[in-house]
């Protein structure tokens, strides 16, 4: 998926999700005043991956579909690889202090990782890694 502006992401939070705090419906996570902040974090997140200053470090043309996508995409084929992600990361890091710990780069590299080991999944069952390596684009 390429990527997507914080005001994008804060359209994406506003699906009638079902989320109870202290027993309450949060109708809105942008706008409730225990998530809108976080959500506002979130977006500004997103949004440095489109400054002209930073795209370069925060983002790489997807081989499949010639889009931008976030470095934490990129399947590290070298040590330059590893550097530019890791660096990606830590310019995340430093814009929130290190306070969010789940930053959106978090699950993608999960995901980036199991499908670059996709071979060390299900000997018996390739299905896994076929349907790992779909998934990751």
């Amino acid at each position: 998926m390429a990527i997507r502006t914080g005001e994008e992401l804060l359209q994406s939070l506003r699906d009638d999700r079902l989320l109870f705090i202290d027993g309450e419906r949060v109708g809105d996570v942008t706008t409730d005043p225990r998530f809108a902040g976080a959500a506002r974090s979130l977006a500004e997140l997103y949004d440095m991956q489109h400054d002209p200053a930073l795209v370069e470090r925060m983002t790489f043309r997807s081989p499949t579909s010639g889009d931008r996508v976030g470095l934490s995409f990129i399947e590290p084929r070298s040590v330059d690889d590893l550097i530019r992600r890791r660096e990606m990361g830590k310019i995340w890091a430093e814009a929130t202090c290190g306070m969010f710990g789940r930053s959106p780069d978090y699950m993608n590299i999960f995901v980036t990782g199991m499908a670059s080991a996709a071979d060390q999944f299900g000997h018996k069952d390739k299905s896994f890694a076929e349907n790992i390596r779909a998934y990751h684009p």
